[in-house]
């Protein structure tokens, strides 16, 4: 018979899990990525993989989640540094941080197109979810920057995440205009929602 993982253990094994997640789709990709490679990786059973996450996809859910998640914490104290945030400064932070995830392992499931086949396969309660966690956030940065009236956080919300799927098609929109078009679009989003002074 088994026994049962302690608190600890289960901690140490979902953080094992989330590292090989995250160095597996960086170079392998989505598809690509076995259980098996992230049972060996992460040193458990293949049966103890699934004590944790019904599927591979969920791993990598909860990853890119933690991800974003430390984004927003960089982003606000970002924020928090700052006083009366405006169009420009705006635009800037999110840039960065667009260029952030450019860098990172993510940046990989992108090129390959698999961003829109990994939230196929997640249930859709997750990725609803998801997107109140994003409202979340949203709500949490706008409380640093003044929002004009008729503009909802959902709406803000949903259009960052718009123009960060245009990062899928990089290579359709041009490569050598890509960072201004993506600075073009940021700032054509800060200055319908932004109230300056």
């Amino acid at each position: 018979m088994a026994t049962a993982f302690t608190n600890s253990e289960k901690e140490l094994i979902r953080n094992k899990l989330q590292e090989a997640a995250k160095e597996c789709l960086g170079k392998y990709g989505v598809k690509k990525t076995t259980v098996d490679q992230l049972v060996q990786m992460a040193g458990i059973s293949k049966g103890a993989f699934y004590n944790f996450y019904e599927k591979k996809e969920i791993l990598f859910f909860h990853v890119l989640e933690d991800y974003q998640q430390s984004l927003v914490a960089e982003l606000t104290k970002k924020l928090e540094k700052e006083s009366n945030i405006g169009i420009a400064q705006f635009s800037d932070m999110i840039f960065g941080l667009y260029q952030h995830v450019r860098q990172s392992f993510l940046m990989n499931i992108i090129q390959q197109q698999e961003l829109e086949y990994l939230m196929r396969k997640l249930p859709k309660e997750l990725l609803m979810n998801h997107h109140s966690l994003d409202d979340m956030f949203m709500e949490n940065v706008f409380s640093y920057i003044k929002v004009k009236e008729d503009v909802t956080i959902s709406v803000i919300a949903a259009s960052l995440r718009a123009i960060f799927m245009s990062m899928m098609y990089i290579d359709e929109i041009g490569e050598k205009e890509f960072d201004e078009v993506l600075k073009f679009l940021i700032k054509g989003l800060a200055l319908q929602i932004i109230e300056e002074e």
